[in-house]
């Protein structure tokens, strides 16, 4: 098991140690852009390695990066080794769409930060806006919520597939807004239909 030994804070790339970011906030914001339908993957990619290794921020680190191609290669690997808590199949939807990311449908970091912050501080006292915080050890404190939080009640609504009235009421008032080019889409839509 990962979480039983020392945590990574390092990588080797080519046999060469490699210092890394391994704070939750920057893992939040890879994943952000993973989910962004607007963002390319080439630009997830820079985004990702130029945060991830303190090495390669600067532009010239980061042009002499993606110039050594085995380099790079090896690089985005431990960078997406790192996001999947060193787990092969951490992210990935269980059924259907292999080798898929789950799409954030009942959470966002986003829309549902005071609940995260809420529960991380109410049980832990871990205050994520000062707190530094191992992006796996905040995976797994995430992934391990008591039901009774508010953040699990919400997924809990967002997630539910039953016909009860006032679940199914709960699911709509707790939904998550579409994104803001979709929103902008389907106003236009209805704005046709009038």
């Amino acid at each position: 098991m990962n979480m039983f030994n020392k945590l990574p804070y390092f990588v080797n790339l080519q046999e060469k140690k490699y210092k890394i970011n391994v704070d939750f906030r920057n893992m939040i914001s890879f994943e952000n852009k993973i989910q962004d339908k607007n963002v390319s993957e080439s630009e997830i990619l820079e985004f990702g390695l130029r945060h991830f290794y303190l090495d390669f921020f600067n532009i010239e680190n980061y042009q002499f990066l993606i110039r050594n191609t085995e380099l790079y290669r090896e690089a985005c690997e431990k960078l997406l080794w790192f996001y999947k808590c060193g787990r092969e199949n951490y992210h990935k939807i269980k059924s259907g769409n292999k080798g898929c990311l789950k799409s954030n449908e009942i959470y966002s970091y986003e829309y549902d930060d005071e609940y995260i912050w809420g529960a991380f501080f109410e049980l832990y006292k871990i205050d994520l806006t000062t707190d530094k915080l191992h992006w796996w050890k905040f995976k797994a404190i995430l992934n391990s919520l008591p039901e009774n939080t508010k953040f699990e009640k919400i997924k809990s609504y967002r997630a539910y597939k039953g016909k009860d009235k006032e679940m199914l009421e709960l699911k709509d008032y707790w939904k998550l807004p579409l994104p803001f080019k979709e929103q902008e889409r389907l106003d236009r839509i209805y704005e046709l239909l009038k």
